[in-house]
This record gives C-alpha cells, sequence and structure tokens, in this order.
C-alpha cells in the first residue's frame, strides 16, 4: 500500500503542525495545565480560521470536503504538540457521523463546528462492557427519548452543550445527541494520567428529542462500530505524533547529555534502545495510516484497526518508557517536555481497549474468517 501524501494533505499537516509548533510552547502548555477547561481556545480559534476545523466536512457548511485520512494527518500533528484540544472527539467521533448518518437537518446545522463554536464528545465507555454493547437504555415516550445509564471516561463533557451517547434500544442501538444542562444528568469530573477532563456521566431519566437521534434504530450497531472504529484509528493517529516527538526529544537530549566525556548517545545500550523505538515508532504510524486509508476508502478494515490499535497501544508505551529511561531523573522535571508525552500515550494506550482486547479482537477476527 502506498502512503505517500498529495500535494494537499502535505499542505494540510505543514498548516497545522506549524500552527500548532508555533503556538504549544512549555509555557503556554503550563499555563493550560492550572486552567480547569483544559482547552485551548485561542488555538481552536486559529484552527477554525485556517479552516483545519472543517478539513473533512462538506463544502456546504463551509467545510473543505476532504476525508477521514486527512483528520488523521492532523491528529498527528496534535499528538506531536500535545495539545489540549477536544479535535478528536468533536471532528471524528461527532461530525464525522453525522456527516455520514445524520440526516439533511442534522448536517446543515453543522455550520458552527466548523466556525469553531460548538464542541462535541461521545460517551463511548461503560464499565464491564465493550464500546460495541452499551447497557445504557433510550425509551421512546411520545417525540422524545428517555435515557437511562451510566457512562464512564466521557471526555470534556463540561465544555459541550451536547454528549453523543449510544444507548440500547430493545435489542437495537440508537445514537442520541444528549444535552448536558438537563435534571437528568449529572456529570462528575475524573483524575486521568495526563489530566485531561473526562467524566462519570450519571443517566437518570434525561430526554432527548427524536431530532437529536442519529440514524436509524436499526442500523445503531452498524453506525456505533462505524464511529468506534474511527475513534480509534484517530487515536492511533495522536499516539503516533506524540511517539515520532518523543523519540525526536529524547535523541537530541542524548547528543547533548555526556557521562565519561562522551554523549550518551554513542553508548551501544542506548543506541540499541531508541533502535528499537525508533522501529515501534514506524510500527505505529505505518499501521495507522493504513487503518486511515481503508476507512477512507470505505472498506472493511476491522483487522486492520485492530493491529493499528495494538502497535498503538504496545510499541507506544515501549517507545514512552524507553524515552523516560534515557533521559533518568530529569524526566520527572514538569518543567522539562518528556513527561507529557509519556502521560499522554499511556492514557491512550488504554483508551477503547487495551493491547489484550485488540489481540483478543485480532483472534476473533481470524477464527471467524
Amino acid at each position: 500500500m502506498d502512503f505517500t501524501l498529495s500535494d494537499e494533505q502535505e499542505a494540510l499537516r505543514d498548516l497545522a503542525r506549524q500552527i500548532l509548533s508555533d503556538r504549544m510552547t512549555l509555557g503556554h502548555l503550563r499555563g493550560l495545565d492550572e486552567s480547569t477547561d483544559w482547552f485551548d481556545r485561542d488555538t481552536w480559534a486559529e484552527f477554525a480560521k485556517a479552516n483545519l476545523l472543517g478539513v473533512a466536512l462538506p463544502e456546504s457548511v463551509g467545510g473543505l470536503g476532504y476525508g477521514f485520512l486527512e483528520l488523521c494527518l492532523i491528529l498527528q500533528e496534535q499528538g506531536r504538540t500535545v495539545a489540549p484540544m477536544p479535535y478528536l472527539h468533536t471532528f471524528v467521533t461527532c461530525a464525522e457521523t453525522v456527516s455520514k448518518f445524520g440526516s439533511d437537518d442534522q448536517r446543515a446545522g453543522m455550520g458552527p463546528m466548523v466556525a469553531g463554536e460548538a464542541v462535541f464528545t461521545a460517551a463511548l465507555s461503560e464499565l464491564g462492557t465493550s464500546p460495541y454493547e452499551p447497557m445504557t437504555n433510550a425509551t421512546p415516550q411520545g417525540t422524545e427519548w428517555r435515557v437511562e445509564g451510566k457512562k464512564v471516561c466521557v471526555p470534556m463533557a463540561h465544555v459541550c452543550e451536547r454528549v453523543l451517547v449510544p444507548a440500547r434500544v430493545g435489542d437495537d442501538i440508537g445514537l442520541f445527541f444528549v444535552k448536558v444542562d438537563q435534571p437528568g444528568v449529572t456529570l462528575e469530573r475524573q483524575d486521568t494520567t495526563n489530566h485531561e477532563p473526562q467524566f462519570v456521566m450519571h443517566l437518570d431519566g434525561a430526554t432527548v428529542e427524536d431530532a437529536y437521534r442519529v440514524g436509524a434504530i436499526a442500523d445503531g450497531r452498524d453506525i456505533l462500530r462505524w464511529m468506534v472504529q474511527r475513534t480509534t484509528v484517530g487515536i492511533c493517529a495522536i499516539v503516533a505524533g506524540a511517539c515520532q516527538e518523543a523519540l525526536r526529544i529524547t535523541a537530541q537530549y542524548t547528543t547533548e547529555r555526556k557521562q565519561f566525556d562522551r554523549a550518551i548517545g554513542t553508548f551501544q545500550a542506548v543506541g540499541q534502545r531508541l533502535a528499537d523505538a525508533y522501529i515501534d515508532t514506524q510500527a505505529i504510524e505505518l499501521t495507522m495510516l493504513q487503518a486511515a486509508t481503508r476507512l477512507a476508502a470505505g472498506e472493511d478494515a476491522a483487522m486492520e484497526v485492530a493491529t493499528a490499535k495494538y502497535w498503538a497501544a504496545e510499541a507506544g508505551s515501549r517507545v514512552v518508557h524507553a524515552a523516560l529511561h534515557v533521559h533518568g531523573g530529569i524526566c520527572i522535571d514538569l518543567d522539562y517536555p518528556i513527561h507529557r508525552y509519556f502521560q499522554w500515550v499511556k492514557q491512550l494506550e488504554f483508551t477503547l481497549g487495551s493491547e489484550t482486547a485488540q489481540l483478543q479482537e485480532l483472534g476473533r477476527l481470524i477464527a471467524a474468517s
């Protein structure tokens, strides 16, 4: 498979890299650490001005009309700079789903997303079950739905007006944009490894108008799988960028740090450790691009998605551990950037399934083939 980027794709990637590299200085990130929102709204606004928010949205709502692969290239740059923005949640998990399966009115209402005025997220995780089998229930009540259940690890819900909630409807599954500010919804903030705001979302009779249901109930399982697969590969794209930058920072450090009057990068053990990390980083990127390319083409990519997430989880953990070990004691200094990459990659390792879950999925797919 040829992963050579087109001129347009390279231009989009380079524009995102320029904006993020210019803005995501260590001092700027430290300032965002102290904010309760953990959301760089100024950079979000810059992305909106550059139309990087509307990369994959239709031209009819002000977007650029590209696709999922282009989104992954931008997510990779976000990972490279560990920029705290809900790009994955808003534009992969939610906007892509609405663009593909939403009603004409729902698609027509995506203009504020392109302008950076609307942020959305999704509640894909529950305790004790996979993202594909939610235990949350939705029951019809006239022209509305009543939603009952408990979601966990709901990212950035505190800055969203609505959260996309998969819920069981009998033997089927429906997807509903639940308004957060209502008596039937309670958000309880969780502590996370990379400090991203995530929440336990209690749904105690939350109501949703049918106009905010995405797709047909009968198609809900297929829509949910479509959405989770793309979100998973988006996670892999962030991990790819984070590992590439962690490796670059570490390699640079080994040329400057000296022991016994020699740069530590000349020591065989250090060189071998970084060589292994380079191989892992390449595997993370290539498996991500393979899965993203197949999904963008509308092809079945279940095995490629599981493979990409396995490498992002297993190899990503190895890369950031190597980065910390090679740095030694300086890695715990919060004024030095390397710890941020470790925290992000370890957080994403377990999001939507760790390496063990991916191996189980691969085994299931191989057995069924």
